[in-house]
């Protein structure tokens, strides 16, 4: 069963590859944010909130970045990631975002109809990957995909920061 996951989780990864542009754009939103002192949110449905405590205190955290609360009052030189498995999921931080009129890069299974200005990168997560003997299917891998999103977006984000202090 497991080889039959890590099939399936490769070519969601493989899939990533149409994103790279999206990703790249991302990060250079994000890198100019840091270098124009605003500041960098980071927000996720209950189930991806171990990408905020990686962004925030793990091994690889973004310079600068703070969790996003209610109470933080955003401005149109600031970025937010927002990490989900479904839109609503963070409709409440979305709209805080986009109402102060701060960058969005959102990372989500797939694209809603209307993505205001965001920056939207799909992790396909769409359903289960593998079948059940009893017709269910397990093996949803948000959080898997979505942390592989978060370091494709962190390499390229310390790429061009690097790149602005030389």
């Amino acid at each position: 069963m497991l080889k039959m996951f890590e099939t399936q989780l490769s070519g969601l990864l493989r899939k990533l590859e149409d994103q790279e542009m999206m990703i790249e754009d991302s990060a250079r939103m994000t890198a100019q944010t840091i270098i124009s002192d605003g500041n960098m949110y980071i927000a996720a449905s209950p189930d991806l909130g171990g990408i905020v405590s990686q962004s925030v205190h793990g091994a690889d955290p973004i310079p600068g970045c703070n969790r996003l609360e209610v109470k933080d009052e955003l401005t149109s030189i600031d970025t937010v990631w927002l990490f989900t498995s479904s839109v609503e999921g963070i409709k409440a931080e979305w709209t805080q975002a986009a109402d102060a009129g701060a960058t969005v890069v959102l990372v989500i299974p797939e694209a809603p109809e209307d993505t205001g200005e965001a920056f939207v990168i799909e992790t396909k997560v769409t359903r289960p990957l593998l079948p059940t003997e009893s017709g269910g299917r397990i093996g949803e891998p948000h959080l898997l995909v979505s942390l592989h999103v978060y370091y494709a977006l962190y390499f390229q984000l310390l790429e061009m920061l690097e790149e602005h202090e030389d």
